[in-house]
């Protein structure tokens, strides 16, 4: 809201409290949620792709490659929360799209992007409740 309102708007407490607290759980379930999605199991087999890290999760580059998704998805604590936004799991290298965690396959990155599609809704039903505003 920084640049929304006039330099002399104010909040009430309530509302200040109300929206920290608010921002807070989502953020919480963000963090929880996609530490889940990312460094969690993908199914009950590892991935099939011999050249893609999830193939061996424990393998330095597949924690590598998770960190990187991880921290696209979540991004730094001042950004406040991105779990309603949709996250974008590629980069474009001169027209080559790749994805942002080195090496990944296709599907286990179509998992991440069903996974987080689930965590959008729920953190959309959470919406209200989290602000206060169930009536």
């Amino acid at each position: 809201m920084d640049r929304h309102l006039p330099r002399n708007a104010t909040l009430s407490p309530e509302i200040l409290q109300s929206a920290i607290r608010g921002l807070m759980e989502l953020r919480e379930t963000e963090l929880n949620e996609t530490h889940r999605l990312i460094f969690g199991p993908k199914g009950s087999h590892t991935c099939s792709v011999s050249s893609c890290p999830s193939h061996t999760p424990t393998d330095p580059a597949a924690l590598e490659a998770y960190q990187k998704v991880f921290d696209r998805i979540v991004g730094p604590s001042r950004s406040g929360t991105r779990v309603l936004q949709v996250p974008e799991f590629y980069e474009d290298h001169g027209g080559d799209l790749r994805c942002i965690g080195p090496g990944t396959c296709s599907l286990c990155v179509e998992k991440w992007e069903s996974g987080h599609a689930d965590l959008r809704k729920k953190a959309w039903a959470m919406l209200p409740g989290v602000f206060g505003l169930e009536g």
